[in-house]
């Protein structure tokens, strides 16, 4: 598996299952077992988009070339287009918790949203109009692929009818699915500052599809106490389990816990196209908390959070999904 970027030797490394998205597409028994394991032991794994339809590798290409051009603009260019809610709109970096105890992220970011579609026309920042067909498409590529994965994972765990996994995301207009494009700006380790990478957390929703192309994501797996880099793949998605499909599952799936911390060695810009796909507003699950709750309040809530000073953070469940409550983590 190729790297993107290159950091120092001896960083630790994980070691994470390769799933083959062709042989998944055509439900392969073998793959789904497969793919079954990754998510009931270890919550991310590789999808190797390579073989078959590989077109979302090529659409990744045009989307890094937009965000190059997008977040490329002034501040105050970009500040026009500030997020007035959590699924659309333009975030500057130290609006969340950083890694750091009292820092801030290091993340700027545009999220485009399928529901910024259903207007018309498209509610869309200032700026994108021109490239929608483009984004509209990547979106309903990277749905594609989620959804391809849930089918396989309700097959995988003998689920019929309603209770399939598909059933809790087929009003995708109902829901907070949305395209999230961040970008960390470098700094040098010889003057961080108080604005460093991403806090640890789960993510909110069902399925992460994310494309990046430098080392920074470090994950704690499950049973570990230690952080791990996620190496970049040109031909693979790296791929996690959320919340709401752990949620959903009645904990049969993992979630886990990661972060961003840049990399030793790191000298530039860090990108990540994220997908995130999230079950309808309306699906109800037993969260963290132990209390019912639909993914709508949900995805608010931890959106509350992530803004939450650390010392607040600490107060709830919710930051981690509840992995530090249930004793399944040690940091």
């Amino acid at each position: 598996m190729g790297s993107l970027g290159q950091p120092m030797e001896g960083l630790p490394v994980a070691q994470l299952d390769v799933i083959d998205y062709s042989r998944l597409s055509k439900n392969d028994t073998q793959e789904v077992q497969r793919l079954l394991k990754a998510c009931t032991q270890e919550g991310f794994f590789y999808l190797d988009l390579s073989g078959g339809d590989s077109r979302v590798l090529s659409q990744v290409d045009r989307v890094y070339a937009f965000m190059e051009e997008w977040l490329g603009q002034s501040h105050e260019e970009k500040m026009k287009n500030y997020q007035t809610n959590y699924t659309d709109g333009y975030k500057p970096t130290g609006y969340f918790a950083g890694v750091d105890d009292k820092s801030r992220d290091n993340s700027e970011t545009l999220k485009v949203s399928h529901k910024a579609f259903t207007t018309t026309p498209p509610s869309l920042p200032q700026g994108v109009q021109k490239h929608g067909d483009m984004l509209h498409s990547y979106l309903d590529t990277a749905s594609g692929i989620a959804i391809q994965l849930l089918s396989a994972l309700s097959d995988g765990l003998g689920l019929k009818d309603s209770e399939r996994f598909e059933a809790f995301h087929a009003d995708r207009e109902d829901s907070n699915s949305t395209l999230v494009l961040l970008k960390y700006p470098y700094i040098d380790p010889a003057t961080r500052n108080k604005q460093v990478g991403h806090n640890k957390h789960t993510d909110i929703g069902s399925i992460t599809m994310l494309f990046t192309d430098q080392w920074g994501l470090q994950v704690m797996r499950p049973g570990s106490d230690k952080w791990e880099y996620i190496e970049p793949s040109p031909s693979c998605a790296i791929i996690n389990v959320g919340d709401c499909l752990r949620f959903l599952s009645q904990k049969k799936l993992l979630s886990c816990l990661h972060r961003v911390v840049p990399a030793e060695g790191s000298t530039a810009d860090r990108n990540t196209i994220a997908y995130f796909l999230r079950p309808s507003n309306k699906a109800t699950f037993v969260d963290s908390n132990g209390e019912l709750s639909t993914a709508a309040d949900w995805h608010d809530r931890k959106y509350e959070v992530f803004r939450s000073t650390h010392d607040d953070q600490r107060k709830d469940t919710i930051l981690t999904g509840g992995l530090e409550a249930e004793g399944k983590l040690s940091a």
